[in-house]
C-alpha cells in the first residue's frame, strides 16, 4: 500500500492561532500507511510507520490519534520521540499536545547527547525549556538486558531537565557503583553531556602516602564567562592539614594569563600553619610583533624541621629553586631582541636568598645581514646584563659579538668554508671596570660523498676545521666566576664543529686547534635511518682553559673522542647512543636510550654512566638505568610501569605503577608511587581515581565501548 503524505496544517496548524508575515508557525507533516479522519468525533487516526515532522521534532511510531477538539495527540503504543540527535524519547505511550512539545509519556528512556540515558516511568513537558522525569535512573553504561547492572548510574526521584541551561537537577539521587550505593545527596546538579564548560564539582581524588596518609581533593569548577574560569580545591589529610587549592584563567584580546596556588588553613608538617605557594603565568601580543611573557612561583621558607618545603611535602614540585622573570621579545626573519628581568627563591637550606643576583635587566639584540662584498651571513649581536645582589654589591656587563661564515662548492664535490667571530665585553662592578675581545678564525673542509642504491642511499662526509684565536683574550677577562654565564662548557656531538663551546657572552675558547670527525648517514625507503658522528679536538698547547669542575672532555690538550650511534625506523622505533672516550677508550660519559612505541605495547628505557669528573660539582659517580613501559593488555585495560635504578649503589631510586581501566561510560586510575632516599627508606603514595563520563568528566572512550549482542 502507498504512504500517505499529509500537510496538516487544516488540522493542526490552524489550532496554533493566528499567525501574521512576521511570526510564522512551522508546518505539521504526517507521513502514515493509512490516515482516516472522523468528522463527527474530529479525530485523525494514522497507522503504519507513522512519521510526524514539526520544525526539528520527529515522532515515529505505528499509530496516532489527534483529537481536532481537544488539540492534542494520542500515541497509544510505544514510539520515538526526535530533537535532532541531542535529545531521543523511546517510550510505551504519551499525550502530547499538536507541537509535540508538552504532555505527559509514560515509562520513557530518554538519551541526551547520544550519551547519557535516563530511564523513568513518567515524562512531563511542559514547555520546550523544562522536561521533568519522575522516579529515574540515569547513565551512560550501555545496557543490553533489564538484568543487566551498569558499571555505575544514579536513582533519584526527580529529574528536571533544562535544555536551554544545559543541565540536569537530581532531587533524592543515590549513586550506585558496581550495584553498591556509595553516594546520596538531595540536590545534584550536573550539565548535559558534551557540554565543554560548565559549572559543578569535577572528580574527585582519593591519595594514600607516608608523608600526608590519606587525602582527598574534591575540586570545584566555576565558569565565570566565556573567557574566564576558576577551580577552587578543598585538601584534607588524614594527618590533620587542611588546604585550599585555586586556580584562575582568563583569555584576553591579546593572550592569556593564569594563577594557582595553595593555602594551608592547618599545616602538621611544618612548624608553621599558613604555609603555602603562589604561581603565574602569562603571554600577550603587544604592538609591532612584540610579546611580553612573564612566570612568577613563591613559596613558603625551607622547613628545616622536616628538611623539606610545602611543595616537596605536599606533591606540588621537587623543585629547590623557583625562578621569576618577566621578558619581551620579538622575532623576525632575520632578528631577534630580548629585554627581560628575573630573580631565584631559593629553598635550599643551606642558600641564602641574597647570594642568588637579582638580574636587572638583561638585553640581547641579533640581526642577521648577507655582507655586499663576499655575499656571506653575518650576524651582530648586542647584549647587555646588570646582576644585583644588595645594594652595595652590583654587576654590569655591556659586550657585542660579531660573526661571520661563508661556504664555496667545487666542482669536485669539495665544500670549502671561512667563519669568523669577535668577541668583546666590557664589565664594571666593585668600583672598577675591565674591558677584553678575542677574536677566531676558522677555515674548513668537507668533502661529502653520496652512493645510492636499490635499497639505500648512504652519505659519508669528512670534516676538518682549523681555528685560530689568541692564547689569551686582549685586555682583562671576568674572574668573578659568580657573575659568568659561560661557567660550563658541554662536549658533545652537536658542538663537535663549533667555533665556540661557550654557552655565554663573557668567555670565548681560546687557542689554535682543529675539529676533526667525520658524520654518516643511510637512509632507506622502507623507513630505516642511521645516523653517526665521530670526532675529537686537537689542540696546540692545553691553556687550562677548562678544568674537571666546569666541562667534560675538554680539559687536555686533546679531548676526548666524541660520537653518537642512532637507529630510527619510522615512529615506532629509535635507539641513540652517545659516549666520550679518552685515548685508551676509557668511557667517561655514555648515554644510551631505546624506544619503541607499538600499537598496544610501550616501551622506553635509558641507561647513564658519568664518572666522578663528568657530574658537575658532585664528587660521586651517576650510573643509573631507567626503564617505562605501557602495556593496553585490552580494549579496557592498561598497565604502565616506570623505574630507575641506581647501577653504582644497586639500590632503586624511584618508580611508578599505574593501572587504568576505561569503559564508554567510566574510568578508574590506580597509581603507586614510591621514593626511595639516600638512607634506604621509602615513601609510598597510593593514589586512586574514579571517572564517570556525564558526572563532572568528558569521557567517553568510544573504542572500548560495550556493544550489545557483540
Amino acid at each position: 500500500m502507498a504512504r500517505i503524505f499529509i500537510v496538516v496544517s487544516i488540522f493542526i496548524g490552524c489550532f496554533t492561532g493566528a499567525v501574521s508575515a512576521q511570526e510564522r508557525t512551522p508546518v505539521a507533516s504526517l507521513i502514515a500507511d493509512t490516515i482516516r479522519f472522523d468528522g463527527a468525533s474530529t479525530r485523525l487516526v494514522a497507522r503504519g510507520n507513522v512519521e510526524v515532522f514539526y520544525d526539528r521534532l520527529v515522532l515515529q511510531t505505528e499509530e496516532i490519534i489527534y483529537d481536532q477538539r481537544a488539540n492534542r495527540i494520542l500515541v497509544p503504543g510505544e514510539f520515538t520521540l526526535r530533537e535532532g540527535d541531542d535529545f531521543v524519547v523511546h517510550a510505551a505511550g504519551a499525550e502530547l499536545d499538536s507541537k509535540l512539545q508538552a504532555g505527559l509519556i509514560s515509562t520513557a528512556r530518554v538519551v541526551i547527547s547520544q550519551q547519557l540515558q535516563i530511564a523513568a516511568q513518567e515524562v512531563h513537558r511542559a514547555d520546550p525549556q523544562f522536561t521533568t522525569l519522575n522516579r529515574v535512573v540515569a547513565s551512560t553504561c550501555h545496557v543490553c538486558d533489564k538484568g543487566d547492572v551498569p558499571f555505575w548510574q544514579i536513582r533519584a526521584a526527580r529529574v528536571i531537565h533544562d535544555t536551554d541551561g544545559q543541565r540536569l537537577y537530581f532531587e533524592k539521587a543515590r549513586l550506585d557503583f558496581l550495584g553498591v550505593p556509595i553516594f546520596y545527596t538531595p540536590r545534584l546538579s550536573i550539565p548535559e553531556p558534551g557540554v565543554a564548560r560548565a559549572s559543578g564539582f569535577l572528580v574527585p581524588r582519593f591519595t594514600s602516602g607516608t608523608t600526608i596518609g590519606a587525602s582527598v581533593k574534591i575540586p570545584y569548577y566555576w565558569a565565570i564567562s566565556p573567557h574566564s574560569d576558576a577551580t577552587i580545591t578543598p585538601f584534607v589529610t588524614s594527618k590533620g592539614s587542611a588546604i585550599i587549592e585555586g586556580e584562575y584563567r582568563r583569555r584576553v584580546q591579546n593572550g592569556a594569563y593564569e594563577m594557582r596556588g595553595a593555602l594551608a588553613l592547618r599545616d602538621r608538617l611544618s612548624q608553621e600553619d599558613y604555609n603555602g605557594y603562589f604561581q603565574s603565568e602569562g603571554r600577550f601580543d603587544l604592538r609591532n610583533d612584540y610579546q611580553l611573557d612573564f612566570a612568577i612561583s613563591l613559596s613558603s621558607e625551607f622547613d628545616t624541621l622536616n628538611e623539606d618545603g610545602f611543595l616537596d611535602n605536599y606533591g606540588y614540585s621537587n623543585d629547590d629553586r623557583l625562578t621569576n622573570f618577566i621578558q619581551i621579545t620579538k622575532t623576525t626573519r632575520t632578528g631577534f631582541f630580548y629585554v627581560g628581568s628575573s630573580f631565584t627563591q631559593s629553598l635550599r637550606a643551606v642558600e641564602i636568598d641574597t647570594d642568588i643576583p637579582v638580574v636587572l635587566p638583561e638585553i640581547h639584540y641579533t640581526q642577521s645581514y648577507v655582507d655586499p662584498i663576499f655575499n656571506g651571513k653575518a650576524n651582530l649581536t648586542l647584549h647587555s646584563v646588570s646582576l644585583l645582589r644588595n645594594l652595595e654589591n652590583s654587576y654590569t656587563r655591556i659586550g657585542a659579538r660579531g660573526d661571520w661564515r661563508k661556504e664555496w662548492h667545487t666542482g669536485q664535490g669539495l665544500v670549502l668554508g671561512a667563519a669568523g667571530q669577535l668577541n668583546a665585553n666590557l664589565y664594571y662592578g666593585d668600583g672598577s671596570s675591565d674591558f677584553s675581545a678575542l677574536p677566531i678564525l676558522r677555515a674548513e673542509i668537507r668533502y661529502p660523498l653520496k652512493k645510492a642504491t636499490k635499497n639505500a642511499t648512504h652519505v659519508i662526509e669528512p670534516i676538518a676545521q682549523l681555528i685560530w684565536a689568541p692564547d689569551d683574550p686582549w685586555g682583562s677577562a671576568n674572574q668573578d666566576r659568580s657573575t659568568s654565564d659561560s661557567t660550563t662548557a658541554e662536549f658533545e656531538e652537536t658542538n663537535l664543529f663549533s667555533i665556540n663551546r661557550f654557552p655565554g657572552f663573557d668567555e670565548s675558547e681560546a687557542g689554535v686547534r682543529a675539529n676533526i670527525g667525520m658524520r654518516y648517514l643511510r637512509y632507506a625507503p622502507s623507513g630505516w635511518e642511521m645516523n653517526v658522528t665521530l670526532g675529537r679536538v686537537i689542540r696546540a698547547k692545553n691553556l687550562n682553559q677548562f678544568d674537571t669542575s666546569t666541562s667534560t672532555g675538554l680539559d687536555a690538550t686533546n679531548s676526548d673522542f666524541v660520537g653518537a650511534l642512532s637507529f630510527s625506523y619510522s615512529d615506532q622505533f629509535q635507539f641513540l647512543t652517545r659516549m666520550l672516550a679518552d685515548d685508551d677508550f676509557n668511557v667517561s660519559k655514555n648515554e644510551t636510550s631505546i624506544v619503541f612505541d607499538g600499537d598496544r605495547f610501550d616501551f622506553a628505557a635509558s641507561y647513564v654512566w658519568l664518572d666522578q669528573y663528568t657530574v658537575l660539582g658532585q664528587p660521586n659517580r651517576q650510573h643509573e638505568a631507567s626503564l617505562s613501559a605501557a602495556y593496553m593488555a585490552s580494549d579496557n585495560w592498561q598497565w604502565t610501569a616506570d623505574w630507575r635504578h641506581n647501577l653504582g649503589t644497586g639500590t632503586p631510586i624511584e618508580g611508578d605503577l599505574g593501572l587504568v581501566y576505561q569503559n564508554e561510560c567510566a574510568e578508574v586510575r590506580f597509581s603507586l608511587s614510591l621514593q626511595y632516599d639516600a638512607d634506604g627508606n621509602i615513601e609510598r603514595d597510593y593514589g586512586l581515581q574514579i571517572a564517570f563520563s556525564g558526572l563532572g568528566s568528558r569521557n567517553k572512550n568510544t573504542k572500548s565501548a560495550h556493544r550489545c549482542g557483540v
